[in-house]
């Protein structure tokens, strides 16, 4: 509405302008003028100083799943821009997404918590909207309401969870190549030894038992080199 008004004032004030020949035409003209400057004045101060607006904040919660094909790799993947202060975060949100989404970069920070309960990322958006409809019936026009102001990404990875680069996480996949039979005759080696340190503590034990400590055994071994290969990324990297 204020749009209108201030192209209406100011034709208003041109056409009056060009016929006046009384003083009340003038004094009309004078009018219009005022009510252009009026409105003029609003739509800067809506524009530079959101005027008629205020903030909102929106947040949602979503599941992280891991960003690595290999799924029993849990990884969050980002990639440096620039000097590397500054990164894009790739990540997923379901099994079944081919493909990672990627976090922006106008008016966006990251950040990454590690050791935390749960693996999820939490998005907190900032925009500027209309305070009421009173305002938006002035503004509506100005296609500022819902402008975005700021997001703020948050990343909480479980202590299982490791963050590398884009880079790192190709070198790691290399790694686990080159290292992958020497890894599986270890990862054996691991698990008899507890299966059997286990067994000394409790030769009764059962098949359902012994079934359990081998995959805690398994997922423990594979922590662990994973934890060195990682290391190994990262301290080249």
């Amino acid at each position: 509405m204020i749009f209108a008004i201030t192209i209406i004032s100011v034709l208003a004030f041109a056409l009056i302008n060009i016929f006046a020949k009384k003083t009340w035409q003038t004094f009309l003209s004078i009018i219009f003028a005022g009510i252009f400057l009026i409105s003029l004045g609003f739509i800067t101060a809506n524009d530079h100083y959101h005027y008629g607006m205020k903030k909102v904040t929106e947040t949602t919660t979503q599941t992280l799943t891991s960003t690595a094909d290999n799924k029993d790799m849990k990884m969050l993947l980002y990639q440096p821009l620039g000097n590397g202060t500054e990164k894009i975060y790739l990540y997923k949100t379901n099994e079944s997404q081919k493909k990672p989404k990627t976090t922006g970069t106008d008016h966006v920070s990251n950040r990454v918590k590690k050791n935390q309960e749960k693996t999820q990322l939490v998005t907190a958006k900032t925009y500027w909207v209309y305070k009421n409809e009173i305002a938006k019936f002035w503004f509506g026009l100005s296609s500022k309401n819902h402008q975005l102001i700021n997001e703020k990404n948050t990343f909480n990875v479980q202590k299982d969870w490791f963050v590398l680069s884009t880079d790192q996480a190709k070198e790691l996949a290399k790694l686990v190549t080159k290292n992958k039979t020497s890894m599986q005759n270890d990862a054996k080696k691991f698990v008899q030894e507890k299966v059997e340190a286990s067994m000394i503590q409790n030769p009764s034990m059962d098949q359902a038992t012994q079934q359990k400590i081998i995959q805690q055994a398994t997922k423990e071994y594979q922590q662990q080199s994973m934890a060195k290969l990682i290391a190994e990324v990262t301290k080249k990297g």
